[in-house]
């Protein structure tokens, strides 16, 4: 029916019993036939007036109605004078209509302050119902299962976006089974992750929540101890073994045989010193990583400590027919700490001797170039399979590992230059190619208001290989 139409019908729904009432009272009063007329008349006008007022107080009542269905916050409109039933019946509609308002506000700020916890945690939670559709899933549960930040996730089945078998037999088990249970799970995929799945059904039994902890840096980190454990072990086992061994040899000899007890106490004396090495190296590994000792930062120039470092190692270049060229500009200056600077040096030029034997050795830099200077050392030797290159700075990673061992090294060298390198802002890289030599470069900071200059080349130790 039209608006107008509904108007004119309440009209005259209040407008009947108001004339039928003015009836009854003209007929008991007794009036005469004048006095029935107008008296007619006049309530037949009240009656109007009153139809007319209720209509209007029912269609703004009727709007507010419709207003506040709408969620919007208006006021009841009442009649200005002494309250009637309509009124009595809006104020209480009033008061619904308050008391809703306040709850649903307290509903929009549980709300409001759930989304900000799960989007603020660490942890995946996704909320599935019994059938496997999902009801909600945070930002960080997407990320772990693989998804893409704004795909609609919502009303979807949990197997439409996320196919891992372990994964979803965990589901499958939670679903059937009932009750809490737990289990951790290595997803393959573009990314490969370790998770701390738990589920749980919410409090009727009618929801599940699925929350998901990424432990795959924790299970990489424990794996890495685990193996530095036993790395450690299996490096300090092998010299103190000589040791003993000698020792124990010389004690039962008498030390009868003075060239042959010679002999055993050298070999104890080389033990210890690389034992006492490998105790060295994990210390300063240990101070860089904590950060024990600052470092004492200050401009450096390169060729003056890249020439100290040929000087210390000198008699090994010797010994294996290396020579070394240091070919630095003597202006080219880094921002760093000089005794780490040269334990930088040192340790790659000791790596080079070995790997080259009869081989040349060359210190460059490039730079500076973005507030960076390039330092490295190339070897003419033997090479490094491509495959060993992103392992080479972790700690007792070794491509030969009898022939490291047998030439003192204690695996650790390129692991401390790398954290040298970091804890200066700076980084480690090495390209090498089996049969082509290798060549590690070492980027830090330069010194300020440096500018690059040429290159020159000074023969620093050993003789070119015959």
């Amino acid at each position: 029916m039209p608006k107008a139409g509904v108007h004119e019908a309440r009209f005259l729904r209040l407008l009947v019993p108001a004339l039928v009432a003015c009836a009854v009272l003209v007929l008991v009063g007794g009036m005469g036939p004048g006095g029935y007329g107008l008296a007619v008349v006049a309530a037949a006008a009240s009656a109007v007036a009153l139809a007319r007022r209720t209509a209007g107080r029912e269609a703004r009542i009727e709007d507010w109605l419709g207003r506040v269905r709408r969620g919007e916050r208006a006021a009841v409109p009442l009649a200005v004078g002494l309250p009637d039933r309509l009124d009595r019946i809006a104020a209480e509609f009033g008061e619904i209509a308050a008391s809703r308002a306040g709850e649903n506000a307290s509903l929009r700020e549980e709300r409001d302050r759930l989304e900000a916890t799960l989007g603020a945690m660490v942890e995946g939670v996704v909320a599935i119902d019994a059938a496997g559709h999902v009801l909600r899933a945070n930002d960080r549960a997407r990320e772990m299962l693989g998804t893409a930040l704004g795909d609609d996730l919502e009303g979807r089945l949990w197997v439409d976006f996320n196919r891992d078998p372990e994964l979803a037999a965990f589901v499958r088990q939670a679903l059937a089974g009932g009750v809490r249970c737990s289990r951790e799970i290595e997803m393959r995929g573009a990314v490969d992750r370790v998770l701390d799945a738990n589920a749980g059904p919410t409090a009727d039994g009618r929801f599940w929540v699925l929350v998901f902890h990424d432990v795959t840096e924790t299970r990489r980190l424990e794996r890495i101890r685990t193996d530095f454990v036993a790395n450690v072990s299996h490096e300090l086992r092998t010299p103190l073994t000589a040791i003993k061994g000698f020792a124990e040899t010389l004690r039962s000899s008498g030390f009868e045989d003075r060239a042959t007890a010679a002999r055993y106490v050298d070999v104890i004396d080389r033990h210890a010193g690389r034992l006492g090495r490998l105790i060295d190296d994990l210390l300063t590994l240990g101070d860089l990583e904590l950060g024990r000792k600052p470092l004492v930062r200050e401009d450096v120039a390169v060729a003056s400590v890249a020439r100290d470092a040929v000087e210390l190692l000198e008699e090994s270049a010797r010994r294996a027919g290396v020579s070394i060229v240091v070919d630095v500009a003597e202006d080219t200056k880094v921002s760093c700490d000089a005794d780490r600077l040269q334990q930088v040096l040192s340790n790659l030029l000791d790596n080079a001797i070995k790997y080259a034997p009869g081989g040349h050795v060359r210190i460059t830099t490039s730079g500076p170039a973005e507030g960076k200077v390039e330092i490295a050392v190339a070897d003419d030797g033997r090479g490094i399979p491509s495959a060993d290159l992103p392992r080479l700075t972790e700690r007792f990673y070794r491509v030969d590992k009898s022939r490291g061992r047998d030439q003192g090294g204690t695996g650790l060298g390129l692991a401390i230059v790398k954290h040298i390198a970091q804890a200066h802002g700076g980084e480690i890289a090495i390209d090498s190619r089996p049969g082509a030599g290798t060549t590690v470069r070492v980027t830090l900071p330069a010194a300020s208001g440096v500018e690059g200059a040429g290159a020159r080349q000074r023969p620093a130790a050993g003789h070119p290989a015959a």
